[in-house]
């Protein structure tokens, strides 16, 4: 028994620690694979999935502002390790779909997670300081 416990331990920190890596983007054009056909980006772990060609994000505001909305997921992420924000995240959708919205894409835009999300993608975080 401490060996399948020790392994998910490890499994779990090992997880949790590839959020704290720095952002990696990946291209999907036609489609995220296993993410619904209307999402634009999907966060899991360091990994940033967007539904764009790669020439076309350097100089597009839309994908770089889609890529700061799923680094918020990946700062919550961050907060809460990825099992307890995946566990939060869709049990609020899951409940919202059932109780309130009856519609999955309804309940997605009313997720407090997507909310505050959506605030951190509007947000300029241009003025950082660099010390160089």
């Amino acid at each position: 028994m401490s060996i399948v416990l020790n392994i998910a331990i490890g499994v779990f920190f090992g997880t949790w620690s590839l959020c704290f890596l720095p952002q990696i983007r990946l291209f999907f054009p036609k489609r995220i694979p296993f993410a619904p056909a209307w999402a634009e980006g999907v966060a899991i772990l360091c990994f940033c999935a967007l539904r764009c060609k790669k020439d076309d994000y350097p100089g597009s505001i839309q994908w770089k502002e889609v890529s700061k909305h799923e680094f918020c997921h990946q700062l919550q992420q961050r907060f809460l390790s990825p099992l307890g924000f995946a566990f939060l995240y869709f049990g609020e959708m899951t409940l919202r779909r059932i109780f309130i919205d009856h519609d999955w894409k309804s309940a997605y835009w009313k997720v407090s997670w997507e909310k505050q999300a959506r605030k951190y993608m509007k947000k300029d975080t241009s003025s950082k300081t660099i010390i160089s």
